[in-house]
């Protein structure tokens, strides 16, 4: 399968990559003030509506899109990033033959939210509109949703726990925490599940005590990742 990441130069990014690398053939790209501090080979585009991003989703099978703290800049850029040039790399990728795109959200969405509460994935996010990286993941996940809906392309929507921590477990007071392993395993497990909705709300957290977030959406659609919920 030939997976394409974007915002390769992010923290994020970086952690799929190095998950994926040896299973998938990757195409990382960035915006091109981010390429010089990346690693690798990294393709510069700046998601236009033009040629450059055509030829970066041609020939690949599914997209790994970074949709939180993937980009720096003032707030009228990172809003730019989140509508319009993820409009563009979604309608390209769907003229493409595109089949899936596993976009990268955040639980923090809820994080306002008492954590006595159960918040599965019928819960509505409503961000903070002063918290412009929360504001640019839940535009983010309008756009993908609107492609979705239209039935042009397939949706993973994984709201992934906090911390994002390395190693195979998360300390027992990180009660919202997800391992980098964890990360890697609901990435590759949505890139093939077959039971996934046109458009599909995951949310992804380590397993420990306390914790805040329910992960049965994830363990019934992504069958490779129930026993490492269940621990």
């Amino acid at each position: 399968m030939n997976v394409l990441i974007t915002a390769a130069a992010s923290a994020t990014a970086q952690i799929i990559a190095g998950e994926l690398a040896g299973s998938y053939t990757l195409r990382l790209t960035d915006l091109s003030e981010n390429t010089g501090s990346s690693t690798g080979d990294v393709i510069a585009c700046d998601l236009g509506h033009e040629k450059p991003t055509d030829d970066l989703v041609a020939g690949i099978d599914a997209i790994v899109n970074i949709g939180y703290q993937c980009q720096t800049g003032s707030a009228t850029d990172l809003i730019d990033y989140h509508t319009r040039r993820m409009y563009n790399l979604v309608q390209a990728a769907s003229d493409a033959g595109v089949s899936r795109c596993v976009n990268i959200s955040t639980l923090r969405l809820y994080e306002g939210h008492e954590e006595n509460l159960v918040v599965t994935e019928r819960w509505r996010t409503d961000p903070p509109a002063d918290d412009v990286e929360l504001l640019g993941a839940h535009l983010t996940e309008i756009v993908c949703k609107e492609f979705a809906r239209d039935r042009l392309v397939q949706v993973a929507n994984l709201r992934l726990g906090w911390p994002l921590v390395g190693g195979s477990s998360a300390g027992p007071d990180d009660t919202a925490a997800v391992t980098h392993e964890l990360i890697g395993a609901a990435v590759a497990e949505a890139l093939v599940s077959n039971e996934l909705d046109q458009w599909q709300d995951i949310h992804v957290q380590s397993p420990v005590a306390n914790q805040r977030f329910s992960t049965a959406t994830a363990a019934r659609l992504l069958p490779g990742l129930a026993e490492r919920l269940a621990q």
